[in-house]
């Protein structure tokens, strides 16, 4: 049997206070580059409740400097399968707290990712024995 020997923590992140510095905000495009992102990828999330960019007056999102980390972890988490509907369910946990619904629904998705990580071992085990034939 597949065991993980990956844990996932979420550590608290903190939340944007009301009256930041705007020196020390990033734009979109300096947030999507740190991030590895795209500027349509951050306005995707913040469709989505992920991210509540801050706005200037002219009305450009401004970012603190910890919403790349965040984007960070969104993008694994859609890459591991998690949609963004059940990554919002899931900001509670990443802001420290948790209710019993959200703590099943971490077990639900913690579960079918083991789930893939046993087929993705057989399929690779299939090739490497076809590897192995040649």
């Amino acid at each position: 049997m597949l065991e993980s020997d990956v844990h996932v923590t979420f550590k608290p992140m903190r939340r944007m206070s009301q009256n930041p510095k705007s020196s020390t905000l990033l734009t979109i495009g300096e947030t999507a580059r740190r991030a590895g992102s795209s500027p349509r990828a951050l306005r995707y999330y913040e469709e989505q409740g992920l991210l509540a960019p801050q706005r200037t007056g002219g009305g450009q999102r401004r970012y603190p400097p910890d919403s790349v980390e965040r984007v960070l972890l969104y993008r694994r988490l859609i890459d591991a399968g998690l949609g963004t509907e059940v990554i919002r369910e899931l900001l509670p946990c990443m802001n420290g707290s948790a209710t019993a619904d959200t703590v099943a629904t971490l077990q639900r998705e913690h579960k079918k990712l083991l789930a893939q990580a046993r087929e993705l071992e057989a399929t690779a085990n299939r090739l490497e024995s076809i590897l192995a034939s040649l």
